[in-house]
């Protein structure tokens, strides 16, 4: 199924290591039955940590990308790892996500993986929602924790749903802007009387923020009218684009708290690649402005590159136009010809082939031969190069030498391949 642009929805989710992104991706998937069990990362069976490495180390190593429909839109999850070691997958995720969702655990203090990652989208002005995960454990503090992101973020942090009960005991989630609670396997409930008070006060909060997204909205406030659902979302959703508003979520990979809310709120609130305009050079050197048009030439962003046994697949991101399966492009840094042969789309460690993956949409091809990643590929004679992605310089470095002699070919063919995956490492 190919989807229109402004039903699709790329988002990245950051944060610090074991803040619990790919729990949180791992219940989305099994909420919305893309899955038909709930991995667990101690359990080394999610979909998002395939590699050998990461099910033994119990860690994220490398971006993985992911998707479900929600009610008609596309939303691909971008799991990002949190340990520092690995900053150019996220450098790969950030760069073609047109949002970021910053995953922050309710108990402890503010992480610096959590301010890492705000710097990130920050610096490519990309819109931003937080995430305070793991709301039912011991010990966690979902006020606490919002008020300390709130003190160091600034006012723009905005709480849009907030936990039902408190840790351990939590019962579901409250969505402040409808007044309305949530229990944990997704119904709807009346919002809790002894929250009624505090959830009208925070609603009053976020109203006023609304109002702020436009003049007509501001009028309405101050003489006392009540928003309807279209003008809150809506008001949300430009305060979220114009980077004014920071929404603030919570919930728990492990019960599903909180997890259709997400995904709502990612469909109504977060931008479509429609939204987002490139800056690219043209044949000629001239700088352009690519928008992301369905009836535009194909213009596609290798942001990804893995190897393994079978070869080399080349994720991307379509800027315009469309990817069709057996189309011709031109690779802009080289100028030879790469046929499409068969292309994906990704589901973790799953390949599911398509026959096109629509503009504004994230897929995966297989053997190309030329193609590195930070490559342009384009339509024939119209050409055009995309900004390739500015990865950090690696600072650590050691010899290595093969344990027996003559293993110096197999050593030189295995370091050539991590250089094509990372290339922070050189």
């Amino acid at each position: 199924m190919s989807y229109s642009t402004d039903k699709i929805r790329n988002v990245c989710l950051l944060g610090h290591g074991g803040s619990g992104k790919t729990s949180l991706v791992e219940s989305i998937l099994f909420t919305m039955k893309s899955i038909d069990r709930l991995g667990k990362v101690s359990d080394g069976n999610t979909a998002c940590d395939y590699d050998q490495e990461e099910i033994k180390r119990g860690i994220s190593i490398s971006a993985a990308t992911v998707f479900v429909d929600y009610n008609g839109t596309k939303i691909n999850i971008i799991d990002t790892p949190g340990y520092f070691d690995f900053a150019g997958e996220v450098c790969q995720a950030v760069r073609v996500a047109d949002a970021g969702i910053i995953v922050q655990p309710a108990k402890g203090a503010v992480t610096v993986g959590t301010e890492k990652a705000w710097k990130s989208l920050s610096e490519q002005n990309l819109p931003k929602m937080f995430y305070i995960s793991k709301i039912d454990e011991e010990n966690g503090d979902y006020d606490a924790i919002f008020a300390a992101l709130r003190e160091k973020f600034g006012h723009t942090v905005c709480p849009v749903v907030i936990p039902w009960g408190k840790a351990p005991n939590i019962e579901g989630v409250i969505d402040i802007a409808h007044e309305k609670a949530y229990k944990l396997d997704g119904s709807e409930a009346p919002v809790p009387a002894d929250m009624a008070s505090e959830v009208s006060k925070l609603r009053d909060v976020l109203m006023e923020t609304v109002a702020e997204s436009s003049e007509e909205l501001m009028e309405k406030f101050f003489s006392g009218e009540a928003f309807t659902k279209e003008e809150i979302n809506s008001g949300i959703a430009a305060g979220v684009k114009e980077l004014s508003m920071v929404p603030v979520v919570c919930g728990s990979g492990f019960t599903a708290a909180g997890t259709k809310k997400l995904l709502e709120i990612i469909a109504e609130y977060m931008p479509s690649p429609a939204d987002r305009v490139e800056k690219c050079k043209d044949a000629s050197g001239e700088t352009v402005e690519l928008k992301c048009s369905e009836g535009g030439s194909t213009v596609l962003f290798v942001f990804k590159t893995t190897s393994d046994q079978y070869g080399k697949f080349s994720y991307f991101k379509v800027l315009s136009g469309k990817a069709d399966a057996d189309m011709t492009v031109v690779n802009s840094r080289t100028g030879t010809n790469e046929k499409l042969g068969h292309i994906f789309n990704m589901l973790g460690k799953k390949n599911i082939e398509v026959k096109t993956v629509g503009c504004g949409d994230i897929g995966a091809v297989s053997k190309l031969v030329e193609t590195k990643t930070g490559d342009t590929l384009c339509t024939q004679g119209k050409v055009f190069s995309v900004e390739p992605i500015a990865f950090p310089e690696p600072c650590y470095s050691m010899a290595i030498a093969p344990k027996t002699k003559g293993q110096e070919d197999k050593l030189a063919g295995g370091l050539n391949k991590l250089a094509e995956e990372d290339l922070t490492f050189s």
